[in-house]
């Protein structure tokens, strides 16, 4: 049986009537172009000064997709963002953006997202509440904490980032930021060598040879649209030596596709493969500082071919 009230087409009277309706400035319940519950049409009543309609207005922006910071430009008509490109001034993107960021307008449209406060019950699950509801409890509970307030954030710095600081210190409270592990060993890592607690940059558009050790770096590792312009300007042909590309991993990616030679490994070898070639390194050329030798002694070319499956004769070459 189906609904009158509802019917799945619109008719030229019901378009005539939508279009009057909204010309008029009124609100109409709009339901023959959907099958979905009745919505509202509802026109600017109460235009904003930054919208003209028919127009498309930009607004520089920094994408969050990932801790890179791309620098953005987003298109809105009437209010809404339709599409993202890169900022053409941005220094680490240049006006490039990835499939990532390219996809990330979606966050905002997805049927699946969160739409309203929500609080947990009895039997552990969450319901939706009134946001006169949600924001009740927040102020109910910020004033019984009497200054132990804490906010865990993940998001870079930015405007929500200040805000959440400036609306924490004035509680008396504090903001806690976190990231994630992806990046610790390098910090580490660097910590030791370099002395600082900081992610390099790879200058890939001025090297001559490079390896990955199953670094995607043309994909999903690190800032990948500053790698991607530094590696098209070392690895094309722009009358000059193309730089040479290995890339050692288990499995052949975006970045491995882009490689001059793939050396496929077992997971979780490609340190041993890097501390090999450490070796062969430091016996052909000499120096280094003291004690490097004996830590790398145990990793010869022949251990790292059982560990990771690449021929002893490549490693040393």
């Amino acid at each position: 049986m189906t609904d009158d009230r509802n019917p799945a087409t619109i008719d030229r009277r019901r378009f005539l009537t939508v279009l009057g309706t909204t010309s008029a400035g009124g609100a109409l319940a709009l339901s023959g172009c959907s099958t979905d519950n009745v919505q509202k049409l509802v026109p600017y009543l109460v235009q904003s000064e930054d919208q003209v309609p028919g127009l498309a207005t930009w607004y520089a922006s920094t994408c969050t997709e990932c801790p890179t910071g791309c620098g953005v430009h987003a298109r809105t008509r009437e209010g809404r963002a339709v599409k993202l490109e890169g900022n053409p001034e941005h220094p680490i993107n240049q006006g490039k953006l990835c499939s990532r960021g390219q996809a990330a307008l979606q966050g905002l449209y997805n049927p699946g997202r969160i739409k309203a406060p929500m609080a947990r019950v009895a039997d552990g699950s969450f319901q939706e509440i009134a946001w006169d509801d949600a924001i009740a409890r927040l102020a109910g509970a910020l004033g019984k904490a009497g200054g132990r307030v804490a906010v865990i954030s993940g998001a870079g710095r930015g405007t929500f980032s200040d805000l959440l600081d400036d609306w924490t210190s004035a509680l008396a409270g504090r903001l806690v930021r976190y990231e994630t592990f992806d990046d610790a060993p390098q910090r580490a890592a660097n910590r030791e060598v370099f002395g600082t607690d900081q992610l390099a940059t790879y200058d890939f558009g001025r090297a001559r040879y490079i390896v990955s050790f199953g670094a995607d770096f043309l994909d999903t590792w690190g800032a990948s649209i500053e790698n991607a312009r530094g590696f098209a300007r070392s690895h094309g042909f722009e009358e000059k030596d193309v730089a040479k590309f290995v890339f050692a991993a288990p499995r052949m990616n975006l970045t491995g596709l882009n490689a001059d030679q793939w050396l496929p490994t077992r997971p979780g070898s490609e340190a041993a493969l890097a501390l090999a070639m450490a070796n062969v390194l430091l016996a052909e050329r000499g120096g280094g500082p003291v004690g490097l030798a004996g830590a790398l002694a145990p990793y010869t070319p022949a251990m790292a071919e059982r560990e990771t499956g690449v021929p002893a004769g490549t490693i040393e070459r």
